[in-house]
C-alpha cells in the first residue's frame, strides 16, 4: 500500500467510520460494511485498517465513493492553498479559478452520492444554498483540533475572513 493510500484510509477512519458504539457487532468486526451493513467474507471486505482492537470493513460498492469524498475535499484543499489567484479571491467572496471550480463540483458530486446533505458554514453556521455551491462561493477548511484534525465548509469573504473561526 502506498503512502496516499495510507493516508487516504487514515482521513476515512477519522472522517468517514462512523463511531464504532454507531455499529452493529458484525461491522465493528468486520463480517459487515460499516456504511451499507451488507455481510462480507475476508475475500470481499476491504480493511480500513482503523486499529488494534477494532475491524472495520468496506464492501467494494461503499469504499470507492467514500474515498472520493475524502480526495476530493483533500484535492480542493490542497488546491486553494497553494493557488495564488484563489488564495486572493476567497478573501473577497469572487470565483475560484476553473480548477477549483471543477474541484468543488467534484466534492459537492461525492456528497451527494453518499447523501451527506448540503456542507454548513463553520463561520456562520448556516448551510451553504445551492446558489452559493453553484457559484463556488465557499471552500474546504482544516484545522487541528485538542485532540484530532477537523475538517469543514466556510464561505468564502466575510465568513473566512471572520478571525474567530481560523
Amino acid at each position: 500500500m502506498s503512502a496516499t493510500e495510507d493516508q487516504d484510509l487514515t482521513d476515512l477512519q477519522f472522517f468517514e467510520i462512523p463511531h464504532m458504539r454507531q455499529l452493529t457487532t458484525e461491522q465493528n468486526t468486520g463480517a459487515a460494511c460499516v456504511w451499507c451493513a451488507e455481510p462480507l467474507t475476508p475475500a470481499t471486505g476491504i480493511n480500513l485498517h482503523a486499529g488494534i482492537g477494532w475491524a472495520p470493513h468496506s464492501c467494494p460498492t461503499c469504499y470507492p465513493i467514500r474515498t472520493a469524498v475524502v480526495s476530493t475535499y483533500r484535492t480542493l484543499y490542497l488546491h486553494w492553498t497553494s493557488c495564488e489567484p484563489c488564495e486572493a479571491a476567497v478573501l473577497v467572496g469572487d470565483r475560484l479559478c476553473a480548477e477549483a471550480t471543477s474541484g468543488q463540483t467534484a466534492l459537492l458530486r461525492a456528497r451527494v452520492a453518499v447523501d451527506k446533505g448540503p456542507p454548513v458554514c463553520i463561520s456562520c453556521h448556516h448551510p451553504i444554498t445551492e446558489a452559493e455551491l453553484e457559484e463556488g462561493a465557499f471552500v474546504p477548511l482544516a484545522w487541528m483540533g485538542y485532540s484530532s484534525p477537523h475538517r469543514g465548509f466556510v464561505h468564502t469573504g466575510p465568513c473566512l475572513r471572520n478571525g474567530s473561526t481560523l
